[in-house]
């Protein structure tokens, strides 16, 4: 008989095993305005549906951000000047909009870009892999990226900046692909006016895709709540009594007076929950 607890009981099963439920963000991120489908935005700001992903996937992230500040010393080694860069001590820029729930938050800033010395650039960094990085280097950023083509016009807009420097780091051999964007306002504005009707809506907007058998929509954590008609999950954002407030609050109408929510009280719900007709 196979020794089931030995091939279990071992330090890559260790590392490798269970999934990690992802917390939800208090807000609608500029990160992901530029996804495809409308409808699975909604229902991620209202904390619809439980996401999860592999402890594989976390690291994956994780190193993702620590390149942000390998990149910015290379490009110093070339004489350039970064600034505003979360993991070398300084207080991450911040953008928000539509009421306080709509939020972003830039990799930094860096001037001395060989192309143009004198103008301040918006800097972003990503890593992809291998095959990534040979479809971004033959569709560009915006076809190959609708979301981070969004992404970085909207802080340019709320840095008042009028070029990006975006580094991509191809993570099987190191090698760099280098775009620098010209910001687009139409971008930038039709991207806000997308969220705003997201955050606003008290149902789902419409769908992006044809069926929930394509595959983009087989992949979606929100894919039985869209399509079936799953209960959404329990908490305030879901609940008949809550409603959007500025400065990013929510409030709960079931009192004759409209009290504020505290975030942590809205990931829970109460015993007054009654379900969102959708």
């Amino acid at each position: 008989m196979a020794n089931l607890k030995g091939m279990f009981d071992t330090t890559l099963h260790k590392l490798e095993q269970g999934e990690v439920i992802l917390e939800p963000r208090p807000y609608l991120g500029m990160s992901a305005i530029g996804h495809e489908c409308a409808a699975y935005l909604w229902y991620s700001f209202r904390w619809a549906f439980v996401d999860s992903t592999s402890k594989r996937m976390t690291r994956l992230w994780a190193r993702g951000h620590r390149e942000e500040i390998v990149v910015a010393n290379y490009l110093r080694e070339i004489g350039c000047e970064l600034w505003d860069l979360e993991d070398e001590g300084a207080e991450q820029a911040e953008y928000v909009d539509c009421l306080g729930h709509f939020k972003g938050h830039s990799d930094g800033k860096v001037r001395g870009v060989i192309e143009a010395p004198k103008t301040d650039h918006l800097f972003e960094c990503k890593t992809v892999k291998d095959a990534g990085f040979k479809e971004l280097h033959k569709k560009k950023l915006e076809k190959y990226s609708p979301t981070y083509w969004t992404q970085i016009h909207l802080y340019m807009k709320y840095e008042k900046l009028t070029r990006c420097l975006h580094v991509t780091v191809n993570k099987n051999d190191d090698s760099f692909y280098i775009e620098r964007v010209r910001y687009d306002k139409g971008v930038a504005e039709d991207a806000v006016r997308k969220a705003s009707s997201i955050i606003l809506a008290t149902y789902p907007p419409n769908r992006g895709f044809p069926s929930k058998t394509f595959y983009k929509c087989k992949w979606c954590p929100a894919n039985q709540h869209c399509w079936e008609g799953k209960p959404l999950e329990v908490n305030c954002r879901t609940c008949h009594f809550s409603e959007i407030a500025p400065e990013g609050r929510w409030n709960c109408t079931k009192p004759t007076n409209h009290v504020s929510i505290p975030v942590k009280i809205q990931r829970k719900g109460c015993p007054n929950y009654k379900p969102m007709e959708i």
